[in-house]
């Protein structure tokens, strides 16, 4: 028997585990750590809010991308519809809550524990703090004392917890009218009704903040700022009566890129990229399309199109066009979009683009006042929030902040990637030392690999990263099985 330990019980880790079980003849005992109690769940799908629901519909959900459809059909098996029945919207499309999709995964996890195959997975709740060569190949040490010895390990820790960013005093931290982490969901409903509220950022994240507060009967005005005022984009409507299908998505990915993207040269720069993104969406509109056909075809050629970047480009990205590639990128749901503009158009939520200049509070249980400058305006206004709610995003930090990372950096099995962003892998997932030589026994997926692989981002996203992984750590680990 082969074994694997799958570090990250999120979604990348359950992908990562049910794919390995699911496609080895030979055994495989996959041990995932997670802290978390079940495993699946992880900061994205980890919530039991009703409101904050997937911003896809479920055919573009599941574990395994060569079964498409399979998260649907468990719903309809387990009637999940019915159990929702806010998750149809008026033109038929679906958006199911979060936790549905996280009841799928642990489900799926506990009948893939043992297979006819003889492959196991197991759950060790615990924390990994370091990774070294041992009896075999690897020792994984975990914060419990014990040490597992494998022939590979895969990395797949996603996102950590949010922070407040630089901007923010980080005395706000510690006062007890600012939530720093959204992902607190007690806390959200325990909002006193009438308070004036300020959400920093205006992502899905400050939409599931948002929508959270008004179906708890929030009353207070609730303030959504940013810098530069973006939010992100309605989802794309379905297809018009005889019109085909979207193929499903390995095939969209392995797919030839359209004309206007291979009109941006075999070593594209960002700008020839987003040149040419508008050219195509200005002549679909010309002839009564929507731009989210040729930004979703881009979308879907990143694995293709990103490595043809020049690291400057990289960077350019990151730096320049990442904010207006995001809200294109991540829609909002239906119901969450609805709730929010009902109340805007009661004037009770707003949306403002503006920078924070500082904040002051006489003690950590007073309220909080905020120097704002208006986009577009010199002028800077002291105002007074009962409460704030940081949604600025999951935390960026850098690797060498991520204690397990840290570790890694330190023995030179991992290095940061060139873009600035995440960890260095190649195309089949393997971490890349100093030398930039690939690890075979050591994968990382999902999230770490963002400045990497360009969009590893999304259940579907990073269910096909694991898909190719698995066909070469198959190749590998157990000699064609």
């Amino acid at each position: 028997m082969r074994h694997v330990v799958v570090i990250g019980g999120g979604f990348s880790g359950a992908s990562a585990a049910l794919q390995l079980v699911r496609r080895s003849r030979a055994a495989l005992d996959v041990i995932v750590i997670e802290p978390r109690e079940r495993v699946g769940g992880g900061l994205a799908y980890g919530t039991d809010e009703p409101e904050h629901r997937l911003n896809g519909q479920p055919q573009m959900h599941g574990y395994d991308p060569t079964e498409p459809g399979l998260f649907a059909r468990w719903c309809d098996d387990v009637g999940a519809f019915t159990a929702d029945p806010g998750a149809r919207v008026a033109n038929g499309t679906a958006f199911l809550r979060r936790s549905t999709f996280r009841a799928f995964l642990e489900d799926a996890i506990s009948r893939h524990a043992v297979l006819p195959t003889g492959s196991t997975i197991r759950h060790v709740r615990d924390s990994a703090v370091d990774v070294k060569p041992g009896k075999g190949a690897w020792s994984v040490a975990i914060a419990g004392g014990q040490t597992l010895d494998c022939e590979l390990v895969v990395i797949a820790c996603g996102h950590t917890r949010a922070r407040l960013p630089a901007a923010l005093d980080e005395a706000l931290s510690r006062h007890s009218r600012v939530i720093v982490d959204p992902l607190d969901m007690p806390r959200l409903p325990a909002v006193p009704q009438g308070d004036r509220v300020l959400v920093v950022g205006s992502s899905l994240t400050a939409y599931d903040a948002v929508s959270t507060l008004l179906a708890a009967g929030h009353r207070g005005t609730i303030e959504v700022v940013s810098r530069r005022g973006l939010r992100p984009r309605p989802q794309r409507p379905p297809p018009a009566p005889g019109e085909a299908p979207l193929p499903p998505m390995l095939e969209r990915i392995a797919d030839e890129p359209e004309a206007f993207v291979r009109a941006a040269g075999p070593h594209p720069t960002v700008r020839a990229l987003l040149r040419s993104l508008r050219g195509r969406i200005a002549a679909l509109e010309r002839a009564g399309g929507t731009w989210d056909g040729p930004f979703d075809h881009l979308r879907d050629m990143a694995a293709q199109v990103w490595p043809l970047l020049s690291v400057v480009e990289k960077r350019r990205f990151f730096r320049q066009l990442r904010p207006w590639y995001d809200v294109h990128r991540f829609r909002v749901p239906p119901q969450n979009s609805a709730l929010v503009h009902a109340a805007e158009r009661r004037g009770q939520v707003r949306f403002r683009a503006a920078a924070i200049q500082l904040q002051a509070s006489p003690d950590r249980d007073s309220p909080v006042r905020m120097a704002l400058r208006e986009r577009g305006d010199d002028r800077v206004r002291v105002e007074e929030y009962d409460r704030v709610i940081n949604c600025t995003g999951v935390d960026a930090a850098p690797v060498l902040e991520v204690p397990l990372y840290a570790a890694l950096l330190a023995r030179g099995l991992i290095t940061a990637d060139p873009s600035g962003v995440g960890l260095a892998v190649d195309a089949l997932c393997r971490s890349l030392g100093p030398d930039g030589l690939p690890a075979t026994g050591l994968r990382i997926v999902g999230p770490p690999t963002l400045g990497a692989r360009g969009d590893p981002l999304g259940s579907a996203f990073i269910a096909i990263q694991v898909h190719h992984m698995v066909v070469d750590v198959l190749r590998t680990l157990c000699d064609g099985a």
